[in-house]
């Protein structure tokens, strides 16, 4: 599905009170940037279209912008990645956006998310699913770029880990973190492993206690 960012030159850069009413229209400042442009542009988004959008999309989603001069002609029109996301302290609202403008044939890397899926065994036995990275760092032709990355926890054991060495990803696509990285691992409660102990240690006598009945049987 492709997910176009309809944007608009923006002219009003720095003033603070002229900012300020375009957000009191209903407009989201923000700014494209990267090796794809040769310079950065200001733009100016409609606010509800792109909140609409906002909730589809993350970090590592591919979009579309298209940019249209103040006479509506179209004067940019490339794939885009959401950089930064500036929000209101108070009102938790959208105050500006930065999108990153790559190079379409060269690498780039960007946060990609963590999706498990499947319940593990050892989940299953009492243990606790850790997760230690919610998203990798992954570096790839920005047209290769995965929204997601999953992972599936379903064979993990008590005690067991994940790592990034561990992770199945596309062609042509690359974590850049330390191959034996952790990114998921199954604890054991300590309450579990005393229940596991003392059980190892109540049957161990009564093993030692028929070998010795068998002995005297012998005699």
């Amino acid at each position: 599905m492709e997910h176009v960012v309809n944007a608009q030159l923006r002219s009003i850069v720095g003033k603070k009170r002229a900012v300020r009413r375009l957000r009191a229209q209903g407009v989201i400042p923000a700014i494209a940037y990267g090796p794809g442009v040769d310079k950065p542009v200001s733009l100016a988004l409609e606010k509800n279209s792109f909140l609409k959008l906002f909730k589809e999309v993350t970090e590592s989603t591919p979009l579309t912008l298209v940019v249209k001069d103040e006479n509506g002609k179209e004067v940019l029109k490339h794939m885009a990645f959401i950089k930064m996301v500036q929000y209101d302290k108070v009102t938790d609202e959208v105050r500006h956006i930065d999108f990153y403008i790559p190079e379409a044939h060269h690498k780039m890397k960007i946060n990609v998310p963590l999706h498990i899926v499947g319940k593990a065994i050892g989940v299953e036995k009492g243990g606790i699913l850790e997760v230690l990275h919610h998203e990798v760092v992954v570096e790839a032709l920005p047209d290769r770029i995965p929204e997601t990355i999953e992972i599936d926890v379903t064979n993990l054991d008590l005690g067991d880990s994940l790592r990034v060495k561990d992770v199945k990803l596309p062609e042509g696509v690359k974590i850049d973190m330390e191959p034996e990285d952790v990114l998921i691992t199954i604890v054991v409660p300590r309450g579990l492993e005393v229940e596991e102990t003392t059980t190892a240690e109540t049957s161990e006598p009564e093993v030692l206690k028929k070998g010795k009945k068998e002995e005297e049987e012998e005699k």
